[in-house]
């Protein structure tokens, strides 16, 4: 009980400091699904879900991102940032933010000596007119979801134009971290811990973020790109 205590107070409003938000889920779910553990609830609610599924086995979900049809998987990082716009330094402009989320992205990119571009008609991050960086955002009152995903080392056969149009894009391929620098001859690829700790450094560059707390998995497995 003194533990859950010490808990609750770490959560509390007044340690997590102004302009922050607490993501929570409760330990029983509603009458809709029934009174069972958190456990039990999801294992239900998944027996219950029967998405789309692509010619190619993949699961086809619809979400209230913006942008067009994508893929995310393995081996890709997908960065979920969730910021109060109306806040200082920030800017109530989605567009703003957009090009602020593409300048991290570059920023990471340029990390491992690759040019990353933005595209003058389409979002996201390019090099040499591939797309090695996804980006769809979302907000409601000014509280930022959804985000963007960096290749580093997925199967780019999910982006086989035959299944789908990437983003919406015709014309143009998909390409990954690790793509690029084999092409060039790079004996060693980062793992998927190292370049999120990159993002997070061009995060609080870009987003002048005073402090970054990162909450790491314990199944996290960086050698195989999890």
């Amino acid at each position: 009980e003194t533990l859950r205590e010490e808990q609750r107070q770490q959560l509390s409003r007044r340690a997590r400091g102004p302009g922050t938000a607490r993501l929570a889920v409760d330990r029983q779910v509603d009458d809709v699904v029934g009174q069972f553990p958190l456990e039990q609830a999801i294992q239900q609610l998944s027996d219950m879900a029967s998405p789309v599924v692509a010619p190619n086995g993949v699961p086809i979900f619809r979400v209230e991102r913006g942008g067009e049809v994508t893929w995310h998987g393995p081996s890709q990082l997908v960065v979920y940032p969730l910021l109060d716009l109306q806040r200082e330094p920030y800017q109530k402009d989605l567009h703003w933010y957009l090009r602020m989320v593409e300048e991290v992205v570059i920023q990471t990119l340029k990390h491992y000596d690759i040019d990353g571009e933005r595209d003058d008609d389409n979002t996201g991050v390019w090099v040499n007119d591939e797309k090695v960086a996804a980006v769809g955002i979302s907000s409601s009152r000014w509280i930022t979801t959804h985000g963007f995903a960096v290749n580093l080392d997925p199967n780019l056969e999910y982006f086989d134009t035959s299944m789908i149009v990437p983003c919406g894009i015709e014309g143009k391929g998909v390409t990954s971290i690790a793509k690029i620098m084999r092409e060039r001859g790079d004996a060693r690829i980062p793992g998927l811990k190292e370049v999120a700790v990159v993002v997070m450094e061009a995060m609080m560059d870009v987003f002048r973020l005073s402090d970054l707390q990162v909450v790491e998995s314990p199944k996290f497995d960086d050698k195989n790109h999890q």
